[in-house]
């Protein structure tokens, strides 16, 4: 699950203490079931710390499958947001959470939060992704972010006549063998989009040279 867009953070834990509460699950038990410490966990609830990308596609993907009250909560967080988030994990995409407008357009995307969406992606975002010059320099640090303009990105998606789509993956670069990767996705009318199709890719060295 964007994506999958969701409240990060203390609200996302909020539900989870809740619903381990209500099953009368320790933490301990939370732990093991997510692949984590116990004392993660305890650090989460007590908001010494908050799940990072990793974390949260596994609690959401945990809480989708636990209880349909605490899925329709995340799904109305997920419809309050505005961009997608996906993660990457060696050659995998996982898609943590969608806009609103995907939701809409596209219900199945409820269906892969938390999974693999390589199987789903099409056009210039799956160039990118097959690019091995590209994925060793999103390895190295050395790409920040790529822009792609054009058609769909997913094939579980469709975009009106007349329209682009506009797809920024921001990429962050502290953890060593894990691509962090949040994605923005516009629609842009073909009259007023700079691109009607390319991919711009944005190095660290680009950005810092910026005024």
């Amino acid at each position: 699950m964007a994506g999958f867009v969701v409240t990060i953070g203390h609200d996302l834990v909020d539900q989870l203490r809740a619903y381990r509460l209500k099953v009368g699950l320790t933490q301990d038990d939370i732990a093991w079931k997510l692949g984590f410490s116990s004392t993660t966990v305890s650090r989460w609830e007590r908001g010494i710390a908050v799940p990072d990308l990793r974390a949260t596609g596994a609690i959401v993907d945990f809480l989708r499958r636990a209880d349909a009250q605490t899925e329709r909560r995340l799904l109305t967080s997920i419809l309050a947001s505005r961009e997608s988030r996906n993660l990457w994990e060696g050659p995998d995409i996982r898609y943590l959470g969608g806009s609103q407008q995907e939701y809409r357009e596209s219900p199945e995307m409820r269906a892969v939060v938390g999974t693999s969406i390589r199987r789903y992606i099409t056009g210039s975002y799956r160039d990118c992704l097959e690019d091995q010059g590209l994925v060793a320099s999103l390895y190295a640090r050395e790409v920040a972010s790529i822009d792609i303009y054009g058609r769909t990105a997913l094939s579980m998606t469709s975009i009106p006549e007349g329209y682009v789509q506009m797809k920024r993956l921001s990429f962050q670069s502290e953890m060593r063998g894990i691509i962090r990767g949040d994605t923005h996705s516009t629609l842009i009318p073909v009259a007023q989009a700079p691109h009607a199709s390319a991919v711009i890719v944005h190095s660290w060295d680009q950005l810092s040279r910026r005024p």
